[in-house]
């Protein structure tokens, strides 16, 4: 047999279909919870950063208020549309990773050379990509509808400016490409004195690149929500002014929100799909 040729064990098989159906029952439902998780402080922080472009109060103030209403007030909190928003973009991200990884798990059964395997690794990427980029835009859209303004949330918003799109996905993609490409690369480049075992150095650039890369931008975030909650400025200078009064506040708030989002969340989630696996798979 050529070494180039794969094999496979039948798709169809009943065991295989039962397998793969109570992996990805439990990947839904890791992914779920592990939003529900994560969600009320990746929610506090983003409606914080946005208020604070359109009020005068300190984001202190904001995550304070906030932070004392989803424990004083659940139902209020939870129930709201900015936690469903929230929520559903993690739960879809985190549920498109592990049912990815559980189909490719699957389908690993093939022989297949390092090419094939190249190829497996980027498609495995660009699913969770594509749902976390599209709906963290869509999530960042309707928050600045809701809160962006200073008078209040308008009841027909107005269109989403071309450049606020723009910035959003330059935003994300710094992120995400700091997440799944530059951190792994990174890792290699951490000296044995720090630490010698690989885990910890994957662990750490994991962690703390993603936050550091906030402050690069963070400025095209603060851009994008100015453009929709004042569409009539003119000048970057005007924007400018406002960017720079919130940008070290705005950025640290940021970083510290990357550590729920891409760190612990994913580690739980990750967790949980191992446990759920574990105990519904067909023995």
């Amino acid at each position: 047999m050529s070494p180039e040729r794969v094999t496979t064990e039948p798709l169809h098989s009943r065991g295989w279909d039962n397998d793969w159906l109570r992996q990805l029952a439990g990947d839904m439902v890791a992914g779920s919870l592990s939003a529900t998780i994560i969600a009320p402080i990746t929610t506090i922080i983003d409606r914080s950063v946005v208020e604070r472009l359109s009020s005068n109060r300190s984001i202190l103030h904001t995550l304070r208020t906030h932070a004392i209403c989803s424990i004083l007030q659940p139902k209020k909190f939870f129930f709201s549309r900015p936690f469903f928003i929230a929520w559903s973009l993690y739960a879809a991200t985190y549920a498109t990773a592990n049912a990815t990884d559980t189909s490719l798990d699957q389908l690993s059964r093939i022989r297949e050379k390092s090419t094939s395997a190249s190829l497996v690794a980027t498609f495995s990427f660009l699913p969770t990509y594509a749902v976390n980029v599209s709906l963290g835009i869509l999530k960042d859209i309707r928050f600045s509808q809701i809160y962006g303004h200073p008078d209040g949330r308008l009841k027909q918003p107005p269109p989403i400016p071309r450049l606020a799109y723009m910035a959003f996905l330059f935003r994300d993609s710094i992120t995400i490409s700091s997440s799944f490409t530059l951190a792994p690369q990174v890792a290699l480049l951490v000296p044995d004195w720090i630490t010698a075992d690989p885990h910890t150095k994957r662990t750490v650039t994991q962690l703390a690149l993603p936050a550091l890369v906030q402050y690069v931008n963070t400025p095209f975030h603060m851009i994008a929500l100015d453009v929709i909650a004042r569409p009539q400025v003119a000048t970057i200078a005007e924007r400018s002014v406002t960017i720079r009064r919130g940008y070290m506040q705005s950025s640290s708030l940021r970083a510290a929100r990357v550590l729920p989002a891409f760190g612990v969340g994913c580690i739980i989630n990750t967790d949980l799909r191992a446990s759920l696996h574990r105990r519904w798979m067909v023995r």
